[in-house]
């Protein structure tokens, strides 16, 4: 596994390679595997994994061997690779990097992590003989590597300012990137209800030839609690899911409207959707990993809307549950909005604690000091992780970057 990690990370990975020739090429090699299994194809700024993970659990209770592909992992590259809620072994991994690493290196145009990691999701998945793939885009939708399939539902959850070096800098312009996904005679579901954003999907879909359907307002949260989240949903009734944070309920919305489509084609029964809901299961957001003596929240939210997501939920729960003490770790990468974020977010704790993420796009921690100028900073996400355990807290947050997560996840 070592091996195969260490060949991966010498593909261009921090550089974007617009474009699906290289994919296309590398599909070709091995028989165009994405071409033997349907698929549902999800996009949008934020949420688009929890949608993920919703939609392959609701499929796998309907009885259907199910693919999920997503990035970034947490842990572990074997995490983006799944079929019923089961990673990819290690040693399947390994036999399936080896088989692909001679073409890849007979290739002029050498492919991306992204593109590699993604054609071996599809060779897993063929050989494999799943019924049905659920596969996050990487980045945008038009040029990404997972571009090439063709679904039986296309997703866009939503649009918002995020990857603005690579996407372009407006809503508009990053509409039109996501909206790439739209394909002829493809159902399109979208949550988006931003006037310039719906504007450009539309314009899309007509252009593809691509039914646009918007997600109603059919899941409406009734309680939550540390545990879970319980909604009110049309035609199935009260659901309790394990996936935490009010941004759930749009992500919802879209999986029920996602479900509608697809039953077009597929069985899906009630019972299956309830079932499906209730066992889904996607760490790293708003995600509760200890409850005594203090609370510790994990989420993944890198960008000011996922920020404003999570400061309006831990008001919800600090209200509900007395907490006056709180204290945050934050780390962000240096391409993201981080003034914007850091003056959402820091002014709602009593302590903050700032770390470089692991990565080498970390932003210098001593560059957030102007927005919490008592703010203690520490050299990495251990030591910062180890100094914020040892505070006198009630409830501690760990946000601004999956990859402080996942590093946080290790040492947990």
């Amino acid at each position: 596994m070592d091996q195969a990690i260490a060949y991966l990370k010498r593909l261009p990975h921090t550089e974007v390679k617009p474009g699906l020739s290289r994919i296309g090429a590398l599909l070709e090699a091995v028989g165009n595997p994405h071409k033997r299994f349907r698929a549902v194809h999800i996009a949008g700024t934020n949420g688009k994994g929890s949608v993920a993970a919703m939609l392959a659990s609701v499929l796998q209770s309907a009885g259907y061997r199910v693919g999920l592909y997503t990035s970034p992992h947490l842990v572990s590259y074997c995490e983006r690779i799944q079929i019923n809620q089961n990673l990819i072994s290690e040693r399947e991994f390994v036999q399936l990097a080896d088989e692909l690493m001679p073409i890849v290196d007979a290739m002029p145009d050498t492919p991306t992590q992204f593109e590699f990691l993604t054609a071996m999701a599809f060779l897993y998945f063929a050989r494999q003989k799943i019924d049905i793939a659920v596969i996050e885009v990487g980045l945008g939708g038009r040029f990404d590597a997972t571009n090439v399939i063709t679904p039986a539902v296309s997703v866009l959850a939503n649009v918002e300012l995020d990857h603005t070096d690579l996407l372009g800098n407006t809503i508009e312009q990053i509409a039109w990137e996501k909206a790439g996904i739209a394909k002829k005679d493809v159902p399109l579901v979208t949550g988006e209800r931003k006037g310039e954003a719906l504007r450009v999907i539309e314009r899309e879909c007509a252009a593809a030839g691509a039914p646009l359907i918007r997600a109603r307002e059919r899941a409406r949260r009734t309680d939550f609690t540390w545990e879970y989240q319980e909604f009110e949903i049309e035609s199935i009734g009260r659901v309790r899911i394990k996936l935490l944070g009010g941004y759930q309920q749009e992500n919802l919305n879209i999986v029920l409207e996602a479900i509608t489509a697809l039953r077009g084609s597929l069985m899906i029964p009630q019972d299956a959707m309830q079932e499906g809901l209730e066992q889904t299961r996607w760490p790293g957001r708003f995600e509760v990993v200890q409850r005594e003596p203090y609370v510790i929240v994990l989420d993944g939210a890198h960008n000011p809307h996922a920020i404003g997501a999570l400061r309006d939920d831990l008001r919800r729960y600090r209200e509900k549950y007395s907490l006056r003490k709180s204290t945050l770790l934050f780390g962000v990468l240096k391409d993201k909005d981080y003034k914007t974020m850091a003056q959402m977010l820091f002014p709602e704790f009593n302590e903050i604690i700032l770390v470089p993420p692991d990565s080498p796009r970390a932003l210098d921690p001593h560059e957030l000091q102007s927005w919490a100028p008592h703010a203690k900073i520490y050299r990495d996400t251990a030591a910062g992780f180890t100094a914020a355990c040892g505070t006198e807290t009630q409830l501690l947050c760990i946000t601004g970057s999956l990859y402080l997560i996942g590093a946080v996840k290790r040492l947990l």
